[in-house]
């Protein structure tokens, strides 16, 4: 059975419509049914009224009518049969059907679709029964056989009225639909990035004030994402100049300073200077990523020898001679993307895994039809099921260190996340059977 709580709502409103319509005809047919049915009924009792006065007329004129019996007289027709019953015999027919009555006389139809009128003489002590004694074929049924044109006018009058019915409230409601639907597409395509998608303001009412809303907050969406954009950019630059000045400064005191103690001291502040300069980068790669208006530098793909670029990354990065970093790849594996975005992902998920193995990292890449999974694993302490998503988020930490040995910054897997993101990819994270991290990378061989 069909649940229709699944069904869109235009389709279960198309439903109801047509069973509205066919409804609305089967009543509609049936009253019409009875409306002739009891048209020939009344039609048959006129004509066997006027039979039935004849006979009585015909008696009454008789010069001997008192040594003669009613009975005796018969109506040669063929269209109507008369029978004459004495009183005193109850009228019974077991194929019978009792329709009603017209005035005193009561009307039956037989299993052939014959009318039959009984009328009840008292005075004479009789019974007389008409039967419809038209053929069998012209009754299948009489009230069907016997439609002229007029009397298929009031079904092509119906059917007129259900089509008009059916298609004056089709045409809005189809209307409405793919308003609606122009609605979801526009907010579909915002969704995804398109920052300029706006809805058509010339809607049928009430869906242009839905319209005018959606276009209103997604007016405030633009300017708030171009506003931290912005922002996003311009501190770090502004931050740069006096980080700069301070460097500058820690430098030329250390060269005149003897005190071991101020020397440390000072190059504690250039290592902090470091930080917050590493952090301003990490920051200003995170902020181009995420803004949907930037094409410098990101609009532009190439053929890249997957286990070559990941080789060059490692060396770039400089692991500790500690560490054990083992590549399984397939040397002739090639991937066309946007190196831009590829270099990020790499780094900082080399990164990460360097900053919490202990002797290993080993990273993998696999090739299907379509399609390379990358994955990169460390024999670190692993990470909880339940921060398996919010390692993404920004400034992110499993613990509260800041040290650049364990806590980082916070971006590098954000910025990981940002970059599969921008390759069509799909980022996820497990512990592996050591219980470690393993990182996982799935995107297609052809990025466009």
């Amino acid at each position: 059975m069909v649940n229709m709580s699944r069904v869109s709502l235009f389709t279960r409103l198309y439903i109801s419509i047509a069973m509205a319509v066919v409804i609305s005809a089967t009543v509609t047919f049936i009253v019409i049914d009875d409306y002739f049915i009891q048209s020939d009924i009344e039609e048959f009792v006129k004509h066997t009224d006027s039979v039935y006065q004849d006979l009585l007329s015909a008696f009454e004129a008789a010069p001997n009518k008192e040594n003669q019996s009613l009975s005796n007289y018969q109506y040669n027709s063929e269209e109507i049969e008369v029978h004459w019953l004495p009183l005193s015999e109850d009228f019974a027919c077991t194929t019978c059907e009792y329709l009603g009555s017209v005035g005193s006389v009561l009307i039956y139809t037989s299993d052939m679709y014959e009318f039959i009128a009984v009328y009840t003489l008292e005075e004479y002590k009789l019974i007389i029964k008409f039967i419809d004694n038209e053929s069998e074929e012209d009754q299948q049924p009489k009230i069907i056989a016997n439609y002229d044109l007029d009397d298929l006018a009031p079904f092509i009058l119906l059917f007129t009225v259900l089509t008009s019915i059916g298609f004056t409230i089709y045409w809005p409601v189809r209307t409405m639909q793919k308003q609606i639907n122009q609605l979801i597409e526009t907010q579909k395509d915002f969704g995804s990035g398109n920052m300029k998608a706006r809805s058509n303001h010339k809607l049928t009412k009430p869906l242009n004030k839905l319209a005018d809303s959606f276009n209103t907050m997604a007016d405030s969406i633009t300017n708030t994402v171009n506003e931290n954009q912005i922002f996003a950019q311009a501190v770090p630059h502004e931050v740069r100049t006096p980080l700069s000045r301070i460097q500058l400064a820690t430098g030329l005191l250390s060269q005149n300073c003897d005190d071991d103690f101020q020397k440390e001291l000072l190059h504690n502040i250039d290592t902090y200077i470091d930080d917050i300069d590493e952090l301003i980068s990490q920051i200003v790669a995170f902020s181009k990523l995420n803004d949907k208006n930037n094409k410098e530098d990101y609009d532009y793909y190439q053929s890249i020898n997957f286990v070559a670029f990941i080789h060059s990354r490692i060396r770039a990065l400089k692991p500790s001679k500690k560490l054990n970093i083992e590549l399984i790849a397939d040397e002739s594996i090639e991937i066309t993307t946007n190196p831009i975005y590829m270099r990020l992902l790499i780094d900082n998920l080399i990164k990460n895994a360097m900053a919490y193995a202990q002797n290993e990292i080993s990273i993998s890449i696999n090739s299907f039809e379509n399609e390379i999974t990358f994955c990169v694993e460390d024999d670190g302490p692993g990470i909880p099921n339940q921060n398996y998503k919010t390692i993404f988020m920004p400034f992110s930490r499993l613990d509260k260190s800041r040290s650049r040995k364990t806590g980082g910054l916070g971006l590098g897997l954000s910025i990981t996340k940002a970059a599969c993101n921008k390759m069509n990819g799909d980022i996820s994270v497990i512990n592996n059977h050591i219980g470690g991290a393993k990182f996982t990378c799935t995107f297609n061989k052809k990025v466009t």
